[in-house]
């Protein structure tokens, strides 16, 4: 397209040039400046979650301590409790002899390895049995505040000393008493635990705090009774009083439990966990240091530091190729401009639509009006109606044929009449469309006025007529060559106009190209993989709730159980493949080789959770396989299935909440292999819905046997039942062999599900008509029959199960099967999907191998 022709642009001036550089470069700026902007945004959130997880993980630590230390506290009470109802009960006939009582202290000394000893005083104090006890120079107790606690209130309640150094074991320790009665009630003793603090130690060595994480247990009297890693110095010491002014700040609100934030005399900030350790005096921290675990956090800031650059570097360098362009077009531009205005001959150019675009100032002269009044303007406005009608009919007829025009024309000026040659030609845009025409006008009245004097003196004067009639030959041929060059010219120039146009907008889209960031291709698969494993999450929570609920109803289809072991392999060979695992499975008993009843999916996910679990806690060495038929009757079979690693193993303490939800035997297993806990306890609730039961035997660093026993019933085939054939080959290979150019109907109102359906449908060779709601999908139904019909539920104007009943009710689709694919996935959602008149339920997300079975399943009934 021309430039307008304005009286600046004839001078050469571009008053917009500067306008145009100052907005780009406020674009960048601005636009850099968003991208700052998200991207410090991104930071800070990244690095408040960060400090939340550091907040709940110390929190989850001081529970799990809380936990620990409390059960211990319970069992050492325990302890005491066992040996005072031995002195009481024994007391009453006649009381135990010195080496029964050592006895009964040897032998819960043994039951409590918590416990450095065990001893018991007599009414005075004196410490009369127990380890290390020396009679002969008895060491009282009785200065101890605990003792005239016991004597006021015998037999009343566990009291726990403050931290002191033991005066028989001369270490540090802490006394769990209770007092014991004689046969008439009265105050008899004192029964002592004496704990050293290395006990607590140990309970405080298992957490993962981070390199500059501290945890520490105190007594309620603010003594230290250990500190973990320990501290050189006085502040250090069992039995030191020193704490920070934010935990006494704590303490002085009688809080049960918080959390406050300090920095401590190295310089570190940490967030603290307090927690009152219930029924008990202790009180304990855990502090983590945000600075161990910000280390992700660090790189992501270093990463978006980078990416900043190279967006800045990018947008810089865009701008500047932009910024070429533009002067590019205003230098062609200024050509242009400055070519029409050097034409001798009045130019002008046209739109499509008749309306003057420009014009040069020869034109103007031709006109008498200036450019102002005439561009916007068609003829209409410049000439009376019948006239401008003519002109018109003629830009028509080339607008009708693309191409160029040339005719005479007779014009009225001021001076009379002149004689002039049109000279037309249509230029296109980019695209190949018409944009317009432009023309020249060439005034030729002179050269009619010699054609008229040459025919006056014709007869009279043939040498004049023979001289002028050559002068006339050289004025025509003058005439016709400008005419020609003229001609030449106007179709040069549209294709010149074409061509940098041409050029102008490839480049354009070029550089639009580039502006295209490679990193986010890259992220978006990342993305991908975590929806994944949440989408593992979703199923595994939805499996769980469905059974919590009893919504969970198991099928009873024939199935082979080989096929199950290959869909197996199929999933998890690759995985102990990468880890350099033998995977061996056993060949299956010759009783389970048969087609038997069951639920072969869900039978498979038990076996995949255990056989998974193994190859992900096993470093090195084998997992395999193993099968057993324990009883066999006539109609069914008792199989026992066993999968053996040569793994970590699991600790005998932690077997017992195994099978437990969201369990696993210790908590840096998470960290370190990752897992929700959640596929245990599923499999375990799915055997048990088979009637069958599950365990686990395994040792720490010995490898682990995980095994489960179901019944599974015998498929006794009848004669003439097609139902029960199950062929080797896949449904998806099936489907396209056999059921090719089918027509399905597929009912989707939301765009991406719909483009996946169509796609999976799509490669198996079927053909696929798409409705948007159910009033679609009814109307569809009721213009052509299909093989099937996949119907969403939830839809605007009309939902699944209505439009369902009508296509039921009157369609050329009464029998088609009607398959469900709906996030609804519950029982009665299965329910209200058949009472509606569907065949088949599919929840989503709908797997392709899932979906294709099912449809084979249906459309090898319906044809």
């Amino acid at each position: 397209m021309f430039l307008s022709s304005s009286p600046d642009a004839r001078s050469g001036a571009f008053p917009v040039a500067s306008g145009f550089q100052r907005w780009l470069v406020v674009g960048v700026l601005l636009l850099n400046l968003v991208m700052v902007t998200v991207g410090v945004q991104s930071l800070q959130a990244s690095q408040t979650r960060v400090l939340k997880e550091v907040r709940g993980n110390a929190a989850n630590l001081a529970a799990v301590l809380e936990l620990g230390m409390a059960d211990s506290v319970r069992r050492i009470d325990l302890g005491l409790l066992s040996i005072v109802d031995v002195l009481e009960s024994q007391a009453l006939v006649g009381g135990l002899s010195d080496e029964a009582i050592e006895r009964v202290l040897q032998l819960h000394l043994a039951r409590h390895p918590a416990v450095d000893a065990f001893r018991v005083s007599t009414r005075d104090g004196l410490l009369t049995w127990g380890k290390g006890v020396d009679r002969q120079a008895p060491v009282s107790l009785a200065d101890r505040p605990f003792f005239a606690e016991h004597q006021a209130q015998p037999g009343a309640r566990l009291i726990v000393a403050e931290p002191v150094m033991g005066r028989i074991s001369k270490i540090w320790v802490v006394a769990f008493t209770r007092s014991y009665r004689d046969e008439r009630g009265a105050f008899a003793g004192v029964v002592t635990a004496a704990v050293t603090l290395d006990h607590f130690t140990r309970l405080l060595t298992p957490l993962s705090l981070g390199p500059h994480g501290v945890a520490e247990v105190r007594h309620r009297s603010k003594a230290l009774l250990t500190r973990y890693p320990a501290l050189d110095g006085a502040a250090g010491m069992p039995g030191s009083l020193g704490t920070s002014q934010e935990l006494q700040s704590l303490l002085d609100t009688e809080a049960e439990s918080g959390f406050f934030q300090t920095q401590d005399e190295d310089g570190v900030v940490r967030i603290q966990a307090f927690r009152q350790i219930r029924d008990t005096p202790f009180m304990l921290t855990v502090a983590m240091a945000p600075g161990d675990f910000l280390d992700d956090w660090q790189r992501e800031r270093r990463h978006t530091v980078v990416l900043l650059l190279v967006f800045f570097i990018a947008t810089v360098f865009a701008a500047w190729m932009l910024r070429r362009y533009w002067w590019q077009i205003r230098n062609q531009g200024l050509f242009m401009q400055t070519l029409v205005e050097s034409l001798p001959v009045p130019f002008f150019y046209k739109d499509n639509e008749g309306r003057y675009l420009g014009c040069n100032e020869a034109f103007e002269r031709l006109l008498g009006k200036s450019r102002q009044e005439i561009i916007g303007k068609s003829v209409f406005d410049m000439a009376p109606p019948e006239i401008a009608q003519r002109y018109h009919d003629m830009d028509a007829e080339l607008f009708e044929r693309p191409g160029t025009q040339t005719y005479d024309w007779v014009i009225q000026r001021p001076e009379g009449l002149r004689h002039v040659i049109f000279h037309k030609a249509t230029f296109l845009h980019a695209d190949g469309s018409i944009a317009g025409l432009l023309g020249g006008i060439t005034d030729v009245t002179e050269l009619k006025q010699a054609q008229q004097e040459l025919q006056l003196h014709r007869d009279n004067l043939e040498a004049l007529v023979a001289e002028r009639t050559e002068q006339l030959k050289e004025a025509k041929e003058a005439a016709e060559a400008a005419s020609r060059a003229k001609s030449a010219f106007l179709a040069n120039m549209s294709h010149e106009l074409r061509t940098p146009m041409n050029g102008i907008m490839g480049m354009i889209d070029l550089v639009w190209r580039r502006m295209s960031d490679p990193l986010g291709r890259s992220q978006l698969a990342k993305a991908k993989q975590s929806s994944q494993h949440l989408l593992a999450l979703i199923n595994d929570i939805l499996d769980i709730s469905k059974i919590e609920a009893q919504r969970m109803v198991l099928e009873l289809t024939p199935f082979r159980l080989q096929d199950v072991l290959d869909n197996m392999a199929s999933v998890l060979a690759h995985r102990a493949e990468e880890k350099a695992l033998q995977l061996t499975v056993a060949p299956l008993p010759e009783a389970s080789r048969n087609f038997l009843l069951g639920d072969p999916l869900r039978l498979g996910q038990v076996l995949i959770n255990l056989v998974g679990n193994a190859i992900k806690f096993t470093n090195h060495g084998s997992v395999a396989v193993n099968f057993r038929i324990l009883r066999e009757t006539a109609t069914d079979v008792l199989l026992r299935v066993e999968v053996i690693d040569s793994g970590i193993g699991i600790a005998t303490e932690d077997i017992g909440r195994l099978f437990n939800s969201f369990e696993q035997a210790d908590s840096s297993t998470t960290r370190r292999y990752g897992g929700t806990g959640l596929g245990l306890a599923i499999s375990r609730r799915l055997v048990e819905l088979m009637g069958g039961c599950i365990g686990v035997e395994s040792r720490l660093g010995q490898g682990s046997r995980f095994w489960f026993e179901v019944s599974l019933q015998k498929f006794q085939a009848t004669t003439g039942d097609s139902t029960v054939e199950l062929p080797h080959e896949l449904p998806e290979l099936r489907l396209r062999r056999e059921f090719a150019g089918c027509r399905v109907l597929l009912v989707e109102d939301e765009p991406i599900n719909s483009e996946v359906s169509c796609c999976l449908l799509e490669e198996v060779g079927l053909l696929v008509d798409l409705a948007v709601d159910g009033l679609q999908a009814v109307e569809m139904a009721r213009r052509h029959p299909y093989a099937a019909i996949l119907m969403d539920m939830q839809m605007p104007n009309l939902n699944g199960a209505d439009a369902t009943r009508a296509i039921r009710a009157d369609s050329l689709n009464r029998h088609t099967p009607i398959l469900a694919m709906t996030a609804n996935a519950y029982e009665e959602d299965r329910q209200a999907c058949f009472e509606a008149g569907m065949n088949e339920h599919l929840s989503k997300p709908v797997y392709p191998e899932q979906l294709f079975e099912r449809l084979l399943k249906w459309l090898g009934k319906s044809v």
